[in-house]
């Protein structure tokens, strides 16, 4: 089975692919979409903020590789044109979402709520009883928007950089 035929939207126009080298460029402008922002007040002169953005991209995919090589890079497609990227490690029990990133234009329009409620009913389906996922304590926006689709705060769990939320899959 594919993962566009495990992860499905209800809104037809968006669906999920599986990443290889061609979106590399992509998956590229799509990290320095956000974080070259917050790096723009830093005021790097524009080539080496595009350096310092191009180096911290090749460190995320190398740690990333290192701390969960079982993920999947998937690309989320509107209308088949890439919007976004979900980095997702599937086990059995727990699904962790790693990375969930828009572009700009494709943010606050539903897309991410769409295919974290694909990703939630494809992981109870395949018998998951856990999505969880960490986000930036400074990132209050992300909290919010995960709360809102049930995910709850674990502060055990949290960390100085990071705060950990779950959303319990009932069967």
């Amino acid at each position: 089975m594919t993962i566009d035929a495990e992860i499905v939207s209800r809104d037809v126009r968006l669906r999920l692919r599986l990443a290889d080298t061609a979106d590399e460029p992509f998956l590229c402008d799509l990290f320095g979409s956000v974080k070259g922002a917050q790096l723009a007040a830093s005021g790097f002169p524009s080539a080496v903020l595009d350096l310092v953005v191009a180096q911290q991209y090749r460190a995320q995919v190398a740690g990333y590789a290192a701390q969960c090589p079982a993920a999947q890079s998937l690309i989320i497609l509107r209308d088949g044109s890439p919007v976004g990227r979900l980095l997702l490690d599937r086990a059995i029990t727990r699904w962790h979402v790693i990375d969930l990133a828009l572009l700009p234009g494709a943010r606050n329009g539903g897309v991410g709520r769409e295919i974290m409620q694909a990703v939630a009913a494809a992981a109870r389906e395949q018998g998951a009883e856990v999505l969880s996922l960490a986000v930036a304590t400074s990132n209050e926006d992300a909290m919010r928007f995960y709360a809102r689709l049930g995910f709850c705060d674990i502060a055990d769990a949290a960390t100085a950089s990071h705060r950990w939320m779950e959303l319990v899959l009932a069967p």
